[in-house]
């Protein structure tokens, strides 16, 4: 006769095994967040505002960012977030910033200040959850996406720009329609100016030669002696010196023929030492 004790045996093994299984599958799951991805990308969005002191801009955007950074709660933190008592703290230092965007007439020099420390503590939290800090408007090339006009006003394509940081070097690709149209070919003759009304300059973005036009994966991006990728300054010696820095920011216009971004704020792409 089988004893009850050796039967309890390999069913209490079974729940420890269904125990951990479901364990690893909490701990392997993607972190998902919507919350603190809403406030990041509305709060990055702002904080190029205030470096391109357009404050007029920020502060009609401040309804929409308290609301949003109201939302990023304990309660809404993932319950399988990397290290959740590092965010816990994290969340109630940014709960002190939301809470004093929340009071009226808030100078300019304090709305710069409190908007400023928003990105740097929401970076932290996301890294803490464990998730990947990705803006909403990037691109599969690391760049930013924005709509590009026709000479009516109506989206024709979108164009990802890719401003490197650590260089100033800018790459440009241009797409149909929306964000996942097709590449938007051009003649490799044809050259795409950026405008910086503020600084008074402009650069010129243009093929790195007519044959293959490589991209820096050293593919080809040349279809029947036409392209979508542009870049500066490429070979031609230009000083892009100025355009470096993880902290630049300024509001330009991209155009090429019969086509206008309109105006938006150019952000690097930060290149970070593997060790972070």
């Amino acid at each position: 006769m089988i004893s009850k004790i050796s039967l309890l045996i390999p069913i209490s093994f079974l729940l420890i095994l269904s125990s951990c299984d479901r364990n690893a599958n909490e701990v392997n799951e993607v972190v998902s967040w919507p919350e603190i991805n809403d406030f990041d990308n509305i709060s990055f969005k702002a904080d190029g505002l205030v470096r391109v002191k357009d404050l007029e801009s920020v502060r009609q955007l401040k309804e929409e960012l308290v609301k949003t950074g109201l939302s990023v709660t304990n309660e809404s933190i993932p319950s399988n977030a990397a290290n959740p008592e590092e965010v816990e703290l994290l969340v109630k230092d940014l709960n002190n910033i939301v809470s004093d965007l929340t009071k009226d007439n808030i100078d300019d020099s304090s709305l710069e200040s409190l908007i400023l420390g928003l990105h740097p503590v929401i970076a932290k939290i996301i890294d803490a959850a464990g998730m990947p800090h990705i803006h909403a408007n990037e691109g599969l090339n690391g760049g930013f996406l924005f709509p590009v006009f026709d000479v009516d006003g109506k989206q024709n394509a979108t164009v990802e720009i890719k401003l490197h940081d650590d260089a100033g070097d800018l790459e440009v690709w241009l797409k149909k329609g929306g964000y996942d149209g097709e590449p938007l070919l051009l003649p490799t003759a044809t050259m795409l100016t950026l405008n910086f009304p503020a600084l008074d300059r402009n650069v010129t973005l243009a093929v790195r030669d007519h044959e293959r036009n490589e991209d820096e994966s050293g593919n080809s991006t040349v279809v029947e002696a036409k392209t979508n990728y542009f870049v500066f300054p490429g070979e031609t010696g230009v000083d892009a010196t100025w355009l470096m820095g993880a902290e630049f920011a300024a509001k330009v216009e991209l155009s090429f023929t019969n086509a206008t971004t309109g105006s938006f704020v150019l952000r690097p792409h930060i290149h970070r030492e593997k060790s972070e």
